[in-house]
């Protein structure tokens, strides 16, 4: 399977990199950017020409900004083959959208990734208008993270909780990192620390019938050091304070 990433911004190349890490032969990978010496890292061939980057291609992965995407996919439509699945990242772009801009014999998705992806850690929400391109994306995805089919109602709340609750994620660990440094750690080590700490929450709740609620109380104590902690952090606001984020992530209408 050859697949093609139209557009080397950070997205793409979280894809591309998610890929390799998993074992993907980077001769299967193809990608296209207006400059190929800034990107020469990336590991895979770098094509200056959209349309020749999809001619052999079987998945094509738009990764452009979405005010780009109707030009990119007008400029490689004669050169769409029938089969070809054609994945969007490009936010707020619908399926009835991509459907315009290709062939019928075309399969279209609307995928939104976070850029965990890199480390086959990533969230991907998809959507499709076929039952067919939603198992063919599932399997092209797969490798690279959890992969959730959904409806379009959905994929704005998921977009801010999956996409950008990566960078609310981090913002909670770069606080705790500044709460170490407050308390005498250095800023590595507390980094280090309580990414593992987070890395441990993740594991608890992987067990089966794991819930954040029945985790917690098996930490608490009564009367102890963590319950006072997050009687602090609820007397501060934390969990609306989180809930406004997401809220926040939606667009203006959605919220």
């Amino acid at each position: 399977m050859k697949i093609a990433v139209l557009g080397a911004g950070n997205m793409g190349a979280a894809l591309v990199k998610g890929w390799l890490r998993q074992g993907m032969p980077a001769e299967q990978l193809v990608m296209t950017c207006r400059n190929p010496a800034q990107h020469p890292a990336i590991g895979v061939s770098l094509l200056t020409s959209n349309p020749d980057a999809v001619r052999e291609a079987e998945v094509v992965i738009v990764a452009v900004k979405p005010w780009q995407v109707v030009d990119v996919l007008a400029e490689i439509r004669p050169t769409l083959a029938a089969g070809t699945l054609v994945i969007s990242v490009a936010a707020g772009v619908t399926v009835a959208q991509l459907r315009e801009q290709v062939p019928s014999s075309v399969a279209v998705v609307r995928a939104m990734p976070n850029t965990a992806v890199a480390l086959n850690e990533g969230v991907i929400a998809i959507v499709a208008d076929e039952q067919d391109a939603v198992e063919r994306a599932r399997k092209v995805l797969a490798p690279l993270g959890l992969v959730v089919p959904t409806d379009e109602s959905k994929m704005d709340a998921l977009t801010a909780l999956a996409g950008c609750g990566i960078a609310h994620a981090l913002r909670f660990l770069r606080a705790a990192q500044c709460a170490g440094v407050q308390m005498g750690l250095t800023a590595a080590q507390s980094a280090e620390v309580f990414a593992q700490v987070m890395a441990g929450a993740v594991a608890l709740m992987r067990q089966p019938g794991a819930s954040a609620e029945a985790e917690i109380d098996r930490i608490c104590t009564p009367g102890g050091l963590t319950v006072r902690g997050l009687n602090e952090l609820e007397q501060a606001g934390f969990s609306a304070a989180v809930v406004r984020g997401f809220l926040g992530s939606l667009p203006e209408d959605k919220r």
